[in-house]
């Protein structure tokens, strides 16, 4: 792992470079895809993690693994830096760290959101739609199915929580009726 300032930095360098190539979406696919393969196979990042495999070998392989992945070009030069200066370990931070970038380029944000059950397309529409406005940004969700909650929903956005839930609700009726006493 590389720390968080140093991927953001590597992630910010590469992004530059895609948006002069214009290919900001497919390289963020690319680094997804690559980070998929290391966390997928621990033996391949033992294998790059190895300082008594050679340099060539990795480049071998990893040449091999990006030709089947079919990424841009830029996206190969990038991981063959990291590759090169040591930090091809550190593929998952630089991919989330580059995701972060490109939402904020975007003006898109990326929201967690908790439901008792699961919901009907049109009910992920009206969330994503209401969550946007209350954001100002595109909603890109992942929905969770929690049935402790009861009903409604929860969204975690950033470092916001918002929480419609039936629980919470029936929580605050609790308080309210003990401190009434």
């Amino acid at each position: 792992m590389i720390g968080f300032v140093l991927a953001k930095r590597y992630a910010q360098a590469v992004i530059d470079l895609a948006r002069e190539e214009n290919t900001i979406a497919e390289v963020g696919r690319d680094l997804e895809s690559v980070e998929g393969l290391f966390e997928e196979s621990p033996d391949l990042a033992y294998v790059f993690a190895d300082p008594t495999v050679s340099i060539q070998t990795k480049k071998d392989i990893l040449n091999a693994i990006l030709d089947k992945a079919g990424v841009q070009n830029l996206t190969k030069r990038f991981v063959y830096i990291l590759l090169e200066k040591n930090r091809i370990v550190g593929i998952e931070e630089i991919a989330a760290a580059y995701q972060d970038i490109a939402d904020t380029i975007h003006n898109r944000v990326r929201t967690r959101v908790v439901v008792a059950s699961p919901l009907g397309k049109g009910e992920e529409k009206r969330v994503a739609e209401a969550l946007s406005k209350l954001t100002g940004k595109e909603v890109i969700m992942e929905i969770e199915v929690d049935e402790n909650i009861l009903g409604g929903i929860v969204a975690y956005v950033g470092s916001q929580v918002y929480d419609w839930s039936l629980a919470n609700q029936l929580e605050q009726v609790k308080d309210s009726l003990s401190s009434r006493r």
